[in-house]
Order: structure tokens, then sequence, then C-alpha cells
């Protein structure tokens, strides 16, 4: 599903003010969200989305922890930047096998996540 097939939802967000990710996406789309709800906690958003009463943006971190009656929809937003990430390290410090190893895994993970 492309972002803006959602410009007309209700959404279900943290804050009133839609801010960073979501209203950057939708900006670019030429939409601002409708915040219709204000609930802080993640469990309580997903308990709005269950009942009915508006959208909101589920990290592909905590896809994994959505309750049942919730349906997640892969949203396309072909133009997004490129995430950065990266891997903090202790300057001047010798690393340990596993704290070498992980920036490599890091990688290799993420590139399977590329398009």
């Amino acid at each position: 599903m492309r972002l803006p097939r959602l410009a007309d939802e209700d959404w279900v967000s943290r804050s009133r003010r839609s801010e960073g990710t979501l209203l950057d996406a939708a900006l670019r789309h030429g939409f601002r969200p409708r915040i219709a709800h204000v609930v802080a906690e993640w469990t309580a958003r997903q308990g709005y989305v269950a009942a009915g009463l508006g959208v909101t943006p589920v990290p592909a971190l905590a896809a994994e922890a959505v309750r049942p009656g919730i349906a997640l929809v892969p949203v396309r937003d072909e133009a997004a930047p490129a995430r950065a990430v990266y891997a903090a390290t202790p300057r001047g410090l010798s690393l340990t096998p596993a704290g070498t190893a992980f920036p490599a895994a890091l990688g290799t993970s993420a590139a399977a996540f590329s398009p």
C-alpha cells in the first residue's frame, strides 16, 4: 500500500503534533495526518486500532509484538530517504571479539533489508 491511501484516515498518535517520521513522510505525499486520538503507550494505541478508531505507524522492530485483531499492512514510501545505521564503539579502546564482529553482522543484516 502507498502512504497517500491513508491520507483520509484518522490516526492514533503518541502526540497531538505529528512530528518526525510520520509527519515527514505524509508531507512528502501532500497531506498532514489527522490525529484523532493521542495515546502515549504503545499497547494502548494497539487497543484503539483494534477497536477501529484509527491507524498508527508500527516500527518494524515492534511488528512481532502486535496483538491479535490488528492487521499489519506494509506501507511503501519510495520518497523516503535511506536510514543510516551506525554502531557506536569506544574511541581508543580495543574491542572484544564480539564488539569487532557486531558492526559486520549489522551491515549484513541491513543489506538483507535493502531494496
